[in-house]
């Protein structure tokens, strides 16, 4: 399944590079897409747990999902 999700603090392409490095740890996401000017992420998931564990981690990391809560700002 593949899916696109808006998250917080994606300021630049240090922000950019870091999630990628996130995301690429995580077991189940791939094809990972990355566009700082629209906050946005597009990966392919196999699971809907997947899909949570990934919200989590972002959380985690200091990039929330919109509308998820933000310890940063």
């Amino acid at each position: 399944m593949r899916t696109t999700v808006t998250i917080q603090n994606l300021q630049c392409d240090g922000c950019k590079n870091a999630v990628a490095i996130q995301l690429n740890k995580v077991e189940g996401i791939s094809n990972i897409a990355i566009d700082v000017s629209r906050s946005s992420v597009s990966f392919d998931y196999s699971t809907h747990n997947t899909l949570e564990g990934l919200r989590m981690h972002l959380k985690e990391i200091g990039f929330p999902i919109t509308n998820d809560p933000n310890r940063i700002w």
